[in-house]
């Protein structure tokens, strides 16, 4: 007859043994799970990275964000379109890793009719949210070619993920990686023209379109821009405009470049900044008579006895400036055409 005792091992041992068997299948699966999302999407690419020399992206017609191209000029990656003007510092570098390092996560559809859902449908459908990223090595041979969709952010702040399938292949999935892929070609290009902090600049000459000479300088005492030479009888309206149009080479940046072709018409004003230490930052303007928008023109000079540290600081900006026209915006060239009229008011001696 079977015991008590005999009955609670017996039932304890089964227990044991399930919890065991499920501990084997556990790990069974988890290794399944453990080496799909280990697995490189792309495993040869890291070998191949010092021979890429073209890079493609390409969208739906319909998409606004655009498709341009990106190939090294003088030893740097440029915008094809935009006449090679240089892209971001590091950004090819960072995309290229993040591409050679992404992992498969999940697989997901393979069916196109949702694939719409993952932002993968095929660019040449119209409405299509996808990427697609073309790499060609120097050769000319294709090394990479895929659809790349929804980002979707890790909440908890681990890695992002991406949704992405391999071009005329109908498999879609779920990726793991800090790429990003970036939207349209301002993403891409390097668009900061100039960077001085606001507190090296000394004085500021301001040319309007009508030939009026606004002369800034900055007050060291009170910390702001004084206009030179302010009629007694008049007052300025806001120390704010003042200061936006004095600092404008501390965040000087492009919305559109291309390679110089219009002739700099002084009638159309300009602008001159003067730091303490000796650099000189001119803007003259061009009139496009197709588009009637202004494109700004900039050089860059140094006083004679500015330290080696400022004239690098200047070859650096002729590097990036010289040779090229840009696009400013609305509201930087709506600063360059301030006179001492538009930013002050008959005083008040009540």
């Amino acid at each position: 007859m079977l015991t008590k005792r005999f009955l609670y091992g017996l039932t304890l041992l089964t227990i044991v043994m399930c919890i065991a068997a499920g501990l084997v299948q556990y790990n069974r699966w988890a290794d399944t799970i453990r080496n799909v999302n280990e697995e490189l999407v792309f495993p040869k690419l890291s070998d191949q990275l010092e021979t890429i020399a073209k890079i493609k992206i390409e969208r739906s017609s319909s998409d606004t964000r655009g498709s341009f191209v990106i190939e090294p000029f003088d030893n740097k990656w440029g915008i094809v379109q935009k006449g090679g003007y240089q892209t971001r510092d590091g950004i090819i570098r960072e995309t290229l890793i993040g591409l050679s390092q992404l992992t498969y996560q999940e697989a997901k559809t393979q069916d196109p009719d949702r694939y719409s859902k993952l932002h993968l449908r095929d660019i040449t459908k119209k409405g299509s949210e996808a990427t697609r990223l073309v790499i060609e090595d120097n050769q000319g041979r294709i090394i990479l070619d895929a659809l790349f969709g929804k980002r979707l952010q890790n909440l908890s702040g681990g890695t992002p993920s991406i949704y992405m399938r391999k071009t005329n292949e109908p498999q879609s999935w779920l990726t793991k990686g800090e790429l990003e892929i970036r939207n349209g070609v301002l993403d891409w290009l390097s668009v900061i023209l100039t960077s001085i902090q606001r507190e090296r600049i000394k004085r500021v000459l301001i040319t309007s379109r009508d030939g009026n000479k606004l002369k800034l300088t900055y007050d060291t005492t009170f910390e702001r821009f004084e206009i030179e030479n302010l009629p007694n009888d008049r007052e300025v309206k806001s120390r704010f405009q003042l200061l936006n149009i004095g600092i404008i080479p501390e965040n000087l940046l492009l919305q559109d470049v291309r390679p110089a072709r219009l002739k700099v018409d002084p009638e159309l004003g300009g602008a001159r900044w003067e730091t303490k230490d000796g650099l000189i930052i001119n803007l003259s303007l061009a009139a496009d008579t197709t588009t009637k928008n202004l494109w700004a023109a900039i050089s860059v000079t140094t006083r004679n006895n500015a330290s080696e540290k400022v004239k690098k600081e200047a070859a650096n900006i002729q590097a990036r400036t010289e040779g090229w026209e840009f696009l400013l915006g609305e509201a930087t060239i709506k600063k360059l055409q301030s006179t001492v009229n538009t930013l002050t008011k008959v005083k008040n001696n009540n």
